[in-house]
C-alpha cells in the first residue's frame, strides 16, 4: 500500500498561506465525519460547529499530511479540536475530527516544528 495513507505531518503550514488555500471554497461534512458518534451525541454536536470553526476560528496550528490532507488544530476550553481536511480546488471536505487533549510537538527533518 505505501505512504499515500500516512497520516504523519510532513511540513507545518503557516495561517496565512493556510487562509490563502481555504478561502472561497465550499465547505462540505464528509459522512464519515460523524460516523463514530453516538445517536446521542449526534442530537448535541452539529456540522455547522465545523463549518463555523473552519470559516471563522484561528487554529493554533496546522499540519500537511504525508496523505495530502491538512490537520488543523483549535482551542477549545477541554483541550484542542483537531479536523482533518481534504482540500480540493473548489471544495473542502471536513473528513474527521477528534479531540485531542493537546497539540503534538512534531520536529522535522529540517529543523522547522
Amino acid at each position: 500500500m505505501g505512504d499515500i495513507y500516512s497520516t504523519r505531518a510532513i511540513e507545518e503550514v503557516d495561517r496565512i498561506r493556510f487562509k490563502d488555500i481555504t478561502s472561497n471554497k465550499c465547505i462540505e461534512v464528509s459522512p464519515h465525519t460523524i460516523d463514530h458518534l453516538s445517536d446521542a451525541q449526534r442530537k448535541v454536536f452539529k456540522e455547522e460547529e465545523l463549518i463555523y470553526m473552519l470559516k471563522r476560528e484561528n487554529p493554533r496550528k496546522i499540519f500537511l499530511q504525508k496523505n495530502g490532507r491538512y490537520a488543523s488544530y483549535y482551542r477549545k476550553s477541554d483541550g484542542y479540536r483537531k479536523l482533518i481536511l481534504e482540500i480540493e480546488d473548489s471544495k473542502i471536505i471536513i473528513v474527521s475530527f477528534m479531540d485531542p487533549p493537546e497539540i503534538p510537538k512534531i520536529r522535522f527533518k529540517n529543523g522547522k516544528n
